[in-house]
C-alpha cells in the first residue's frame, strides 16, 4: 500500500538559495530509488511560516521508504545542520478523500 512522506523543513532565510539548490540534487537521488513514485516541493507563500519549504513524497510501500532512507540521512542531516536546518519527516496514509 502506497505511503506518503511529508517533511517539513524550517530554513534560515538566509540559508533559502543554498537549500533549494542543495536539494535538486538530493531530488535527483530520490526519485531514483526503489519504490519511489512521484514527489512535490513546497515553498511557503509567507516569508515568517515556521515552515518554509515542505517536501511530498510518495513510496510505494513503507518498506521501500526506509530502505532509501537508510541510505541518505546520514549525509542528509549532516548537510541540514550546516544549514541550520530543521528537519521534520512523517509517514502517512489517506485516511479518506473529498
Amino acid at each position: 500500500m502506497p505511503v506518503t512522506l511529508i517533511n517539513v523543513f524550517s530554513v534560515p532565510a538566509a540559508k533559502e538559495p543554498e537549500f533549494v539548490q542543495w536539494w535538486q540534487g538530493v531530488k535527483e537521488h530520490i526519485t531514483k530509488q526503489e519504490g519511489f513514485i512521484s514527489g512535490t516541493f513546497h515553498n511557503s507563500i509567507k516569508a515568517e511560516s515556521r515552515f518554509n519549504f515542505i517536501n511530498v513524497a510518495i513510496w510505494e510501500n513503507e518498506e521501500v521508504y526506509w530502505k532509501a532512507y537508510e541510505t541518505s540521512v546520514t549525509p542528509m542531516k549532516a548537510k541540514l545542520g550546516e544549514l541550520g536546518v530543521e528537519m521534520t519527516p512523517a509517514l502517512y496514509r489517506v485516511a479518506f478523500e473529498y
